[in-house]
């Protein structure tokens, strides 16, 4: 009895492409936690959406429906399918995901390529005259009060600009995703900053959580 052969499975690699490199690296256990996820949804198809058509903004959800988009790119995975737009393809190119499990909480992870992870924005010098002055009491009360709380989680906060009574911060670290990030921000740095100097009205977070270790996704 003759029968045809099954070409094996290439992970990561979409059919019809001569490539040894798979286009997202995704580690084993966050392919076990994908696979966990989509058991859990029955009757549901084993597919998923990832996009990123913001460099370094990543986001995945579930496609229950298993609907392919005319410009989507398929790509296999042992138990489940990856569908990619044509407009987030060259952004997902290069990027792996993973599931990390730490002590702020549990979630999946992607990491992009270096060459497509965005400059972080810098700080600017605190100006001269009365609100350089606020600008220079937030940074002390966030060095001396702040940052060795949030340090205990392996985070850190910093002050990215202070203009007509809002103070930027922007998180990292631990804090960087974090889902406590808003109450962190609002009930904690807020509340201190607004109890310590009359000055400050809000506290606005201007942190891109999506890269951070337990980053939010939308679907």
């Amino acid at each position: 009895m003759s029968g045809t052969a099954t070409a094996p499975l290439r992970e990561g690699i979409p059919l019809g492409i001569k490539s040894e490199a798979p286009v997202l690296i995704i580690s084993d256990l966050a392919k076990q936690k994908i696979r966990e996820v989509l058991q859990a949804q029955s009757g549901a198809s084993p597919c998923i959406r990832i996009s990123c058509r913001v460099r370094g903004r990543y986001a995945m959800g579930l496609e229950p429906d298993g609907k392919v988009g005319v410009d989507d790119t398929i790509i296999p995975y042992e138990g489940f399918q990856v569908f990619v737009d044509a407009a987030s393809y060259p952004n997902v190119t290069g990027a792996s995901l993973d599931y990390k499990e730490t002590a702020a909480g549990a979630g999946f992870q992607f990491t992009a390529p270096v060459s497509t992870v965005p400059p972080k924005p810098q700080p600017k010098p605190a100006p001269e005259g009365p609100e350089g002055d606020i600008w220079r009491q937030i940074q002390a009360l966030l060095d001396d009060q702040v940052n060795p709380a949030v340090a205990s989680h392996g985070g850190n906060i910093r002050l990215m600009e202070y203009r007509e009574g809002i103070a930027y911060i922007e998180m990292s670290g631990g804090c960087q995703g974090c889902g406590q990030a808003k109450v962190t921000v609002k009930q904690g740095v807020e509340r201190l900053l607004q109890s310590t100097i009359p000055e400050v009205m809000e506290v606005l977070d201007v942190t891109d959580h999506a890269g951070g270790r337990n980053p939010y996704y939308t679907s």
